[in-house]
């Protein structure tokens, strides 16, 4: 038995992995987060291993920064885990399950997370890479994480309030956020140049890949074609968490 454990700002989902299958289920991050490691031990002590995914920061390996959650957790587990950044998670989870080798992840939910997989594998850089909703867009507007002028300033749950029912009606599509939000899909498109473009998050998973394709592909040369996915799964970062885990301990093996 794997575990993927995706703490968001609201709710941790979690995806336990037996054999070929997953089983689901969702906690109360607030919950969770009150002795995290007891959670662990006490609701999955049997895993072979355990993958936890988190919007974090990593320096060098280290984590070092997590905007929208209150703390970065403590973790002392007796068995083997990863922690990596939950867009990491879903873009590896998206490129297994729709079958690309070169993929660019997004995530939308209370912020605008970002991750990339190159040649199957998740490229990391120093830690930070992938970090689309920090990416400058115009504007002086200040973002959670300090700087200015940032997507996730503009376009994600905790900037832009009633996001969800402006995707619900389709109003987003016509505003100026939407926008900024495809021109920088369009510029990391340009810097990586993936096959896909998987879109997801509970926000960003009830977009229209069509209509977010046809707005991304405006600001492109004509002959750069990327595929635009929506990935309609809430427990996509969970499950990508888990297959990291399974991936780390089965490279350990003799």
């Amino acid at each position: 038995m794997i575990v993927g454990i995706d703490v968001g700002g609201t709710n941790t989902d979690i995806a336990i992995l037996e054999g070929s299958k997953f089983r689901t289920e969702s906690y109360r991050t607030s919950e969770v987060l009150r002795n995290f490691s007891d959670f662990i031990k006490k609701s999955f002590g049997d895993a072979q291993a355990v993958g936890i995914g988190l919007a974090v920061w990593f320096v060098d390996g280290e984590a070092v920064k997590a905007p929208n959650l209150p703390a970065i957790p403590a973790i002392e587990l007796d068995i083997p885990f990863i922690l990596d950044n939950d867009a990491n998670c879903f873009a590896y989870f998206s490129a297994k399950s729709l079958n690309f080798r070169h993929l660019l992840g997004v995530t939308v939910g209370t912020g605008v997370g970002g991750g990339i997989v190159a040649d199957g594998r998740v490229y990391r850089g120093r830690g930070a890479a992938g970090e689309i909703g920090h990416t400058y867009v115009g504007g002086e507007k200040i973002c959670k994480c300090g700087g200015r002028g940032h997507l996730e300033a503009y376009f994600g749950g905790w900037s832009l309030k009633n996001i969800k029912e402006l995707v619900e009606s389709g109003e987003i599509y016509g505003m100026a956020e939407f926008t900024l939000f495809c021109q920088s899909i369009a510029n990391a498109v340009m810097i990586l140049n993936p096959e896909a473009v998987a879109i997801g998050g509970r926000i960003g998973g009830r977009l229209d890949e069509r209509l977010v394709g046809e707005k991304v592909s405006i600001y492109l040369p004509d002959e750069i074609d990327v595929a635009v996915k929506t990935v309609r799964d809430d427990y996509a970062v969970a499950k990508g968490a888990a297959l990291l885990a399974l991936d780390a301990i089965s490279q350990n093996q003799p």
